[in-house]
């Protein structure tokens, strides 16, 4: 695996925009963040949400620069499914998604995360095709033309599509848009959905599985979190770095991967970021 030279993968965590955008990067800053991921507005709820002023996007942007924080990726809506079924719910999630977009253009943020969708009994290769269709629809309405749409893999929990490289590579394949998307790797997702990158020799054979499947050039940003669960588990529950079924030495080999410098690594579980991210950064080959 080829070790890093001198630019790392960039550690963060999720951060809260409570009390204006600014903040975000501001509760980074406490945390030893180098870069951060927020949502862009409620995560819960689909209603429609007020546009972002431009003042707000200059407040989030100074206050990025004073905190030293160089990546930003913005996580789309918990609710949305792009897979839906029912036309009514399919329409909102779509009207959802372009709002993502827009904001997180609006923001000047790069990346939008989102969860692929679940097919709700339909069957997996209908929802595939639903994702794929939705996706051209989003991004041809949707005025962010800077803005990369990045589908992160799933623990492939209850009806959730996205669990292979491979089902995403179809839904990216469909698309008409195949350059505008990208990917965000979850480690706690992977693992549960049955990929094994607990050792220096199957964590190159994951890469070269990812690489061969959807190229690791796709790869622009990751989801660093321990797994309550094991192997093939299918289940999406966090833990804290070093406290679950991947432990503390794989995530050495993620951190110092050359391949991804510069690349956001971001953690999810809340409450032990400072500490999670200590161990994150102690893990760096110096």
């Amino acid at each position: 695996m080829p070790f890093r030279d001198s630019i790392p993968m960039l550690l963060g965590a999720h951060c809260s925009i409570a009390g204006g955008f600014e903040n975000a990067p501001k509760e980074g800053k406490s945390y030893g963040c180098e870069a951060i991921q927020i949502f862009s507005r409620s995560p819960r709820m689909l209603r429609k949400t007020k546009p972002i002023a431009p003042e707000e996007a200059e407040r989030f942007w100074d206050a990025m620069k004073a905190a030293g924080i160089r990546g930003v990726a913005a996580h789309a809506n918990y609710l949305i499914n792009l897979s839906a079924a029912k036309a009514r719910m399919l329409d909102v999630a779509r009207t959802a998604f372009v709002q993502e977009l827009d904001r997180a253009q609006i923001l000047g943020i790069p990346y939008v995360i989102f969860h692929p969708g679940a097919h709700m009994g339909k069957g997996e290769a209908r929802a595939l095709r639903r994702i794929s269709e939705s996706l051209d629809f989003c991004i041809s309405k949707a005025s962010a033309p800077t803005v990369t749409a990045l589908l992160e893999n799933t623990a492939g929990q209850g009806s959730s599509v996205g669990y292979t490289w491979e089902q995403i590579r179809e839904i990216i394949e469909a698309s008409g848009f195949g350059d505008r998307l990208g990917v965000c790797v979850d480690t706690c997702h992977a693992l549960a959905a049955g990929y094994d990158f607990l050792s220096p020799d199957r964590y190159e054979a994951f890469m070269k599985q990812i690489d061969a499947v959807l190229g690791l050039r796709r790869v622009r940003a990751f989801h660093l979190n321990d797994s309550k669960q094991g192997i093939g588990s299918r289940v999406d529950r966090h833990e804290h770095i070093g406290k679950g079924a991947i432990g503390k030495e794989p995530f050495r080999l993620f951190v110092n991967d050359a391949r991804f410098a510069d690349v956001p690594g971001l953690l999810e579980t809340p409450d032990e970021y400072k500490r999670n991210l200590k161990i994150l950064k102690s893990l760096r080959v110096p």
